[in-house]
């Protein structure tokens, strides 16, 4: 494929650029007049239909009827994504704004996730997804303990990559809040900053009610280790059913089906790369058949020490890719800043 793109003569891949920005805009086959008007007549129609017969034949565009215009096929909007500048970017204007409306939101890296993805489905015109960063490891920050009756309290686990776990907790015995507290201070000395196997193997002598705790912990860090349960956020289902590629009730009801059954955050994260770039898949790119009608744009952020989530756009194939690729870019970093804020800079 990269070597048939390359072999395109400067006139054709200007013709197919010219004609996939108009396509984007419009939604309607593009016709060679439109693009002899947008290159302010510098190449004829006449040349530009014979470029565009070539183009169709070698599989980068289609026409719908003999007489109609052109319309991008996958291996034309990938030509046009490897055409764009080496890291594509929203416009200053934009990333103030951004930047703006990401200062004013509460400092919690939930509301960020969920602040993030609202900015990127209002961007794009799209369905925005952001997980939520978490550790396929996670490592222990804090034990808290609080007192809820004679022989029961509240276990509460916050972990470095700013999760909460939580588990009732009973005891044999009576306990009280300064028995819970000094627990906690002394596993915290020695039990922060591991992670599940090394708390578990850790040799420390502990009382009854220590032992207890650590158990506890262990446990509930094991089911973190296991869930595969992404908290995750979602905005723009309905700008992105509003497109003219969804006016087809029967994709448009798969596409609701697939986001309610969490099958599209599921398959969308199998196909993250370990890259700080964002990855952009065009229909038959994608390794899922569900998703050949989708354009998809996703980017890995987080930390060096593991603490990763994902931000992601699904559009149709006709999307600003500029916008969202620059979106998704832009917002991975902020992510990045704000995983790396909360843990201090554990990359040291």
């Amino acid at each position: 494929d990269a070597g048939r793109r390359l072999m395109l003569s400067e006139r054709a891949a200007t013709v197919l650029n010219v004609l996939v920005g108009e396509y984007l805009q419009s939604a309607t086959p593009v016709a060679s007049d439109d693009i002899a008007h947008s290159l302010g007549k510098k190449i004829s129609s006449a040349t530009i239909r014979n470029t565009r017969a070539r183009l169709t034949e070698n599989g980068y565009i289609s026409r719908p009827h003999v007489s109609s215009g052109g319309v991008p096929l996958d291996r034309g909007y990938r030509y046009y994504v490897e055409s764009l500048p080496e890291t594509p970017q929203l416009s200053y204007e934009l990333r103030e704004s951004v930047d703006r409306d990401l200062a004013k939101t509460e400092p919690d890296i939930g509301a960020w996730s969920k602040r993030c993805a609202a900015i990127l489905s209002g961007l794009t015109e799209n369905l925005a997804i952001v997980t939520a960063p978490r550790a396929q490891f996670p490592r222990l920050k804090q034990i808290q303990l609080v007192f809820l009756q004679e022989s029961t309290a509240l276990l509460i686990l916050v972990l470095e990559e700013a999760r909460l776990l939580r588990r009732i907790l009973p005891f044999g015995n009576r306990v009280n809040q300064v028995q819970l507290d000094i627990a906690a201070s002394r596993l915290n000395d020695t039990l922060g900053g591991l992670n599940r196997s090394q708390m578990q193997s850790n040799q420390l002598e502990l009382n009854l009610l220590e032992e207890q705790v650590k158990e506890g912990s262990v446990s509930l860090m094991r089911e973190a280790e296991s869930t595969n349960d992404h908290e995750h956020y979602t905005d723009g289902l309905r700008l992105l059913l509003s497109q003219p590629e969804f006016s087809r009730g029967e994709l448009a009801r798969q596409l609701v089906q697939l986001v309610e059954e969490r099958v599209l955050l599921e398959r969308v994260l199998d196909g993250v790369p370990e890259t700080e770039n964002p990855a952009v898949f065009i229909g038959s790119e994608n390794r899922d058949e569900f998703l050949n009608p989708f354009g998809v744009i996703l980017c890995q952020y987080g930390n060096p020490r593991g603490v990763n989530g994902t931000i992601c756009v699904v559009g149709p194939k006709r999307m600003g890719y500029v916008a969202a690729i620059g979106g998704v870019r832009h917002l991975s970093a902020f992510m990045s800043q704000m995983v790396q804020g909360i843990q201090g800079d554990l990359s040291e």
